[in-house]
């Protein structure tokens, strides 16, 4: 039985009876009263039902007319195939499934649906040149490493059939003994994480064109994110670390003073020029976020979250910046034809940027030689933010500070110290009503 509806359409000059998927469709032409019957498979979604041995009906595989060629061969079809879900009944089913269909048509129609079966290492591919126009590039080239594992277990999978069965099978194949080639044990479920979350984002765009229904990233189980808590110093452990640097050179004095006062990441203060320290302020603009990556080097970029932040410094820190410009100026005339100027305040013997990790190299020396606590680079920050909030400041100024984006990002890094500043707090709050009342009293009473 045909449907009661009837959809008019001005533009192709016909009225159209749709009939249920089974039936096809009638077209009444307005002008004529002949009536025109076209093949459903030419004009809407095909449905064929899809049974188990049991000849039960498993699923329904969805086809809708692509065209045909130049000699009226018809088009492999678009295709999409819909699960049943278990325990529905037959008026459920079958709702749904005209509704599945008609939005599968509509999606094919729009160009939204792509016939190519690409496996998700060609799709991949495809997303990664979508990431590097708005990723930066030390981004980019972990997603390339993350990428490396992921295409050899499943990147031959046509990205329509990809399962979230298969990505559980694969989280848990990295958590295995063997897949840490560094340690011989298995990836951190920090690493897992990593893995899942780049294969989300590809399936996510994905959904986004059209190609797949449905993320099959959603069903799968990584493992549950890691708890940290940031790690930093002992005020004792920054006093001692200060009275040692006395005795090193003067460069590296004044990185780690910078990391301490101002808790700057490392790219940060490795990045800092000469144009970005306002002398008479006491201040230094954030702009530069030196880096480095093996596939181009060391190379300069913008904070973490593109914002330039200005930071006041100590005026201590200040003098001693003063004192090391005087020192590298002597040695670039030292150097003659040899120095080349980039402008940074830390650089190598003939002026090009130091590499990063050499202040972790020698940081490790340094624990090494005076048996200091274990020391890198972002410990100095996080000592720095803990030192902010334990001294009552306001959250907001500190998520300033340190260059995060939000207020939010800053307070669930530090947490730890918020418990430890909120019951300093309470304290307080309790000697102030409490306390100091009963005293009072205790003396009104003699």
């Amino acid at each position: 039985m045909l449907r009661k509806d009837i959809l008019y359409s001005e533009q192709i000059n016909y009225i159209i009876l749709r009939a249920s998927w089974q039936e096809g469709v009638i077209f009444i032409l307005k002008n004529s009263c002949d009536i025109a019957t076209f093949r459903k498979d030419d004009t809407m979604a095909s449905i064929t039902p899809r049974k188990n041995k049991q000849g039960e009906i498993i699923s329904y595989q969805i086809e809708v007319f692509r065209g045909r060629d130049s000699s009226g061969k018809k088009l492999k079809p678009f295709s999409m195939s819909w699960k049943v879900p278990q325990g529905w009944k037959e008026r459920s089913i079958q709702k749904e499934l005209d509704k599945v269909a008609n939005e599968f048509e509509l999606n094919c129609k729009a160009g939204r649906i792509s016939i190519e079966k690409k496996t998700f290492e060609q799709y991949a591919a495809y997303v990664m040149t979508l990431k590097e126009r708005d990723n930066k590039h030390k981004t980019v080239f972990r997603y390339k490493q993350l990428l490396n594992r992921i295409n050899a277990e499943i990147g031959h999978i046509t990205v329509s059939k990809l399962t979230s069965a298969e990505l559980n099978s694969f989280y848990l194949k990295m958590g295995k003994k063997g897949q840490n080639k560094r340690t011989g044990g298995g990836l951190s479920p920090q690493t897992i994480l990593h893995h899942h979350r780049l294969i989300h984002a590809i399936l996510e765009q994905a959904v986004k064109e059209g190609i797949i229904q449905f993320n099959p990233a959603d069903g799968a189980t990584p493992p549950k994110q890691p708890k940290h808590e940031a790690d930093f110093f002992e005020i004792a452990d920054v006093i001692r670390i200060r009275e040692v640097l006395l005795k090193e050179p003067l460069k590296w004095r004044v990185i780690v003073y910078l990391l301490i006062d101002t808790g700057a990441r490392r790219g940060e203060i490795m990045g800092l020029k000469w144009s970005s320290i306002d002398f008479g302020a006491n201040q230094i603009v954030i702009e530069n976020n030196l880096l480095y990556s093996p596939d181009i080097g060391v190379y300069n970029d913008t904070p973490k979250t593109h914002k330039k932040r200005t930071i006041n410094i100590a005026p201590e820190i200040c003098s001693l910046l003063k004192l090391y410009r005087k020192e590298r100026l002597k040695h670039k005339m030292s150097m003659g034809d040899l120095w080349t100027d980039t402008g940074f305040c830390f650089t190598q013997d003939n002026g090009l940027p130091m590499y990063p990790d050499s202040l972790n190299t020698y940081l490790y020396q340094l624990q090494d030689e005076y048996d200091l606590p274990p020391i890198h680079p972002h410990k100095f920050r996080h000592t720095h933010a803990s030192i902010l909030y334990e001294l009552g400041e306001n959250p907001v100024a500190i998520s300033k500070r340190l260059g995060h984006d939000q207020v939010s990002t800053t307070q669930n890094m530090y947490s730890h110290v918020l418990k430890e500043s909120d019951k300093k707090v309470s304290n307080d709050v309790a000697e102030l009503l409490y306390r100091n009342t009963n005293k009072k009293r205790g003396k009104t009473a003699k």
